[in-house]
């Protein structure tokens, strides 16, 4: 922790109320199973936990004091309304103490890779706290805000959210210099409604950035003129793959399934951006990283020469080999219609490649569900893939749209269950690339370890 807060200090911030003798406390901790010495334990409050049960215990281990909102005979303890946001509150007291950049990232697609390229770019210039692994909800953020040490010299911080108003919790917390928004689409229909709800969530995260905050937009979004309304008086750097009027404009892209080389255009200079990973996502993904490095004041031609390796983010379109040497595609750690699209894409450039598509079933698409699956088996056919796996009722559709417009040479397999699909993929070979994709609902890395062990 950055720096030991007085149990008073605390209390005041989170609207509570000191019962006992005030102390100093070195960290804050939500998990009884951790050492306690000289720590907050806060004690949280979900559908299938409870942290006051251990308040005793947590003291027994050595704990200065906790916080609670449930009656305990424990002193010090601070007694709050709301754990949760106290806890939210006591991470924004760490980030206030934090006087050098902090960055957020939030979007429907891209948000993790964008976050872990960019903070390991940022670790050539300077230590780097960065969010591990998927905390980016309500108890993630402030637990990697409160990891913020004195030798930090950035912060970057991914925002997820799974219900309306989430994000602007977490806005609240992170009160961030720069903010990313990769873009808006289909994931989280369910809970938003349409993709305009989506876009409404994901904005709060600049809505709630420092006012002089810098804000970097995808200008192709759906969305774009919409948080151009929202973005108020903080400075805006587009990225545009259609826009030559966007602060960074890609041009001339060419790809291969070892990488692209793109065109890009920024402040009247041209820039050649070469990466070795294929997909146009990964072109998107570093524009928005060179355009939060331009606002943390670092000059793009220098940027653009330390962006050649995307960040692989396990189970993120991860190449693997098979048992047979077939190429397998892992892009199992979840879908949303935009990625499966995008790693559809990569896919089609195996051109000496028999192509297998391994399709699962994606989650909280609402009312729209059997409309995107069906879509999606469409956008396959009309790629050129040859053969579209598909597992379960829900992704079956996407087997019906395939089969509507499939041509010669082009078959969809629906499947039941993983075991049948695995039966169609065993003899597969080098002469075939199989992408597997999914929800992680669908668990569709069963498929890819059972090709691959």
């Amino acid at each position: 922790m950055l720096h030991k807060l007085k149990l008073s200090d605390i209390a005041k911030e989170v609207g509570g109320r000191l019962v006992g003798q005030d102390q100093l406390v070195s960290d804050v901790s939500t998990d009884s199973r951790e050492a306690l010495e000289q720590k907050l334990f806060v004690a949280l409050v979900g559908e299938r936990f409870n942290g006051h049960q251990f308040a005793e215990q947590v003291m027994q281990q050595g704990a200065v004091a906790v916080l609670v909102s449930e009656p305990v005979a424990i002193e010090p303890r601070i007694e709050v309304a709301d754990t949760t946001q106290a806890y939210a509150q006591i991470g924004r007291m760490m980030r206030r103490l934090f006087n050098r950049p902090v960055v957020a990232i939030t979007g429907s697609n891209g948000k993790t890779s964008v976050k872990d390229w960019l903070a390991r770019v940022l670790s050539e210039h300077g230590q780097v706290l960065k969010t591990q692994s998927n905390l980016n909800n309500q108890i993630g953020v402030p637990k990697t805000l409160l990891n913020l040490s004195v030798a930090d010299q950035y912060a970057v911080i991914e925002a997820g959210t799974s219900f309306p108003g989430e994000i602007e919790k977490l806005g609240q917390t992170i009160e961030a210099d720069v903010v990313v928004l990769t873009n808006a689409s289909g994931s989280h229909l369910l809970g938003f409604g349409s993709i305009h709800g989506v876009a409404v969530e994901k904005g709060m995260l600049f809505e709630t950035a420092k006012a002089d905050a810098t804000v970097v937009l995808n200008a192709d979004d759906a969305s774009y003129g919409y948080w151009l309304e929202r973005v108020g008086n903080r400075a805006v750097r587009s990225f545009s793959f259609t826009d030559p009027m966007a602060s960074l404009y890609a041009s001339d892209v060419q790809e291969s399934v070892s990488g692209s080389t793109t065109t890009l255009q920024y402040q009247g200079q041209t820039y050649c951006l070469v990466l070795d990973r294929p997909g146009k996502h990964h072109i998107a993904n570093a524009m928005a990283v060179a355009l939060a490095m331009t606002a943390l004041g670092f000059a793009m031609i220098d940027v653009i020469a330390q962006l050649k390796h995307p960040e692989q983010v396990p189970g993120r379109m991860e190449v693997l080999a098979s048992k047979r040497e077939a190429v397998v595609i892992n892009d199992c750690y979840n879908a949303s219609p935009k990625s499966v699209e995008a790693a559809m894409d990569v896919l089609a450039l195996y051109a000496q490649q028999t192509k297998w598509m391994v399709l699962g079933a994606l989650g909280e698409l609402g009312d729209q569900e059997a409309a995107i699956h069906y879509g999606l088996g469409q956008y396959a056919a009309k790629l050129g893939l040859e053969h579209l796996i598909t597992i379960g009722p829900i992704a079956a559709e996407a087997a019906h749209g395939f089969t509507a417009i499939q041509t010669s040479g082009q078959q969809a397999h629906p499947c039941q269950t993983k075991d049948d699909a695995l039966a169609l993929l065993a003899t597969l070979n080098s002469e075939h690339v199989i992408l597997v994709k999914g929800s992680r609902s669908a668990k569709m890395e069963d498929i890819v370890n059972a090709l691959k062990n």
